[in-house]
């Protein structure tokens, strides 16, 4: 390839031959600048002639599309908080209805109110690290708030429920009252005369006279262990309410329960009369404490 360089007037010529890939390399370079100006030509004919409505349009859609998906994350977050909200509002209710159950509850049981002190926060603390998202959200915080509350709650009620049921047992089979819902002490425990001989004698219960066929009733809850006529008691009931306590019942016109009957308290055993050794209608009522009699008084006397 021979190239002919000429003198800006003419008058000097130069010739410089190409050969191999000398040549080549001035063509490749030659097609890569013409490529180059034409794209070039086109990108400013393209910025000059182009509709600028459409570069608008274009952003517009894309705004469009932008503000439509914030609205749709927005609408769906307060969805979120109206019902965490309704939540909150119905476990705060329900944890007001607990308070006052406890504190009611408390108030029945006579127990110590500063040991289930409803009205009071739960005790909560200890060290915590700080994580690296930042504080949560306050209806978050007041969730995870009540949910102690609750929790704290819901113990403070397991425990007072099992101490009531406790109570309850225990006051259902301790001997306490008369035996009768009327009538009237017609002889104590201890020394006395014998209506019957009129010698010095030691009575091991208390007499509970009454109108012939009125009712006589447990003072505890038990079981019956005797139900029957045994010699001088008549018509007798015998009941067995545990921790070492029997109580027994005499001179009945008639009874109300079997041998092996589970009874509760203030239930009606049997009816008055007077069966056996007895000068007239009356209940003859005994307290037994591990085998031993005892003064049935100071039973009656912690009913009033």
């Amino acid at each position: 390839m021979n190239i002919i360089l000429l003198s800006r007037n003419g008058a000097r010529r130069h010739n410089l031959q190409l050969q191999g890939w000398h040549q080549w390399l001035v063509v490749g370079t030659g097609v890569a600048c013409l490529l180059g100006v034409m794209a070039f030509a086109g990108f400013a004919a393209g910025v000059r002639y182009a509709d600028p409505a459409l570069f608008i349009s274009t952003w517009e859609d894309e705004l469009r599309n932008q503000r439509e998906g914030l609205h749709s994350a927005k609408d769906q977050a307060q969805a979120n908080i109206d019902a965490l909200t309704i939540r909150l509002a119905d476990i705060q209710a329900r944890a007001t209805r607990l308070d006052a159950l406890g504190e009611r509850l408390v108030q029945i049981a006579g127990l110590d109110d500063g040991e289930f002190d409803f009205a009071a926060a739960p005790g909560l603390g200890g060290p915590e690290a700080e994580i690296g998202i930042g504080n949560a959200p306050d209806l978050l915080a007041q969730l995870n708030s009540l949910d102690a509350i609750l929790e704290e709650r819901e113990s403070q009620l397991r425990l007072l429920d099992r101490l009531m049921i406790t109570r309850q047992l225990q006051e259902e089979v301790t001997p306490e009252g008369r035996p009768v819902n009327q009538g009237w002490l017609s002889s104590s425990y201890g020394q006395r005369n014998d209506p019957f001989t009129g010698r010095r004698v030691f009575h091991r219960g208390v007499d509970f006279a009454g109108r012939p066929g009125s009712d006589v009733i447990a003072v505890a809850g038990g079981i019956v262990t005797f139900a029957g006529k045994r010699n001088v008691f008549g018509n007798l009931v015998e009941i067995d309410h545990g921790n070492g306590y029997v109580t027994r019942y005499a001179h009945n016109k008639s009874l109300k329960v079997q041998e092996g009957d589970t009874v509760r308290k203030g239930q009606v055993i049997a009816l008055m009369g007077q069966t056996g050794r007895a000068t007239g209608p009356h209940v003859h009522f005994e307290v037994l404490e591990d085998g031993r009699h005892i003064n049935p008084s100071r039973f009656i006397r912690a009913s009033r």
